[in-house]
């Protein structure tokens, strides 16, 4: 089971339902990952695990695959989230809380690696590996706007740019949930080290 997704994802949401709503849908949905993938699993299914009613659910969603987007992007902002209020005016201090939080979330998956591990496989969910590559990049832009302010010139558009950080992250932590390993502080600088040259090497 994928630890910890549904205890802090929704925090801004004021109503108390609508909390409660969300934490049974994503605790649900981390039931049925366990030996589904997204794409297999329908609403029904997903709202009979969860104990409510379908009409609850498109209240909040069209689709399991939104729900999915939704989840994972939000646990991946968590994960990955750097206090930018308080991001060191110094590069390489900049770069290594970046290379903090890309640990943290390496730490998260080593110690969920049985789901991670299927989600991730070549025949896994690929549903799920484009989320993850997609909230990564939706991170890497912002993480590039910062390392400009640094003086750092990121040679190539907005969008590519972000794109091949995303994806070139998503990947390797998929090689990561294949691995044994748990030092994180060692892969995560190692990951780094090979981003394209607009970051600096840990």
């Amino acid at each position: 089971m994928v630890h910890n997704v549904a205890m802090t994802l929704h925090e801004s949401h004021t109503d108390p339902r609508t909390r409660r709503t969300l934490a049974l849908l994503e605790r649900a949905m981390t039931t049925l990952l366990e030996d589904q993938s997204i794409s297999e699993i329908n609403v029904s299914e997903l709202c009979r695990v969860a104990g409510i009613h379908r009409t609850t659910f498109y209240k909040h969603f069209s689709s399991v695959a939104e729900f999915a987007a939704h989840m994972f992007s939000a646990l991946i902002d968590e994960l990955a989230s750097v206090d930018v209020a308080n991001l060191p005016d110094e590069l390489d201090q900049a770069t290594e809380a970046y290379r903090a939080a890309l640990a943290g979330m390496l730490d998260h998956v080593a110690g969920n690696r049985p789901a991670y591990r299927r989600l991730f496989a070549t025949d896994g969910d690929h549903q799920f590996q484009r989320i993850v590559a997609d909230a990564l990049a939706e991170r890497a832009v912002d993480a590039h706007r910062r390392l400009a302010e640094r003086g750092r010139v990121v040679d190539i558009d907005e969008t590519t740019a972000a794109q091949m950080v995303g994806a070139a992250c998503a990947a390797a932590v998929g090689v990561w949930a294949e691995q044994d390993t748990t030092d994180s502080a060692t892969r995560s600088r190692e990951i780094m080290s090979a981003l394209p040259r607009w970051w600096p090497a840990p």
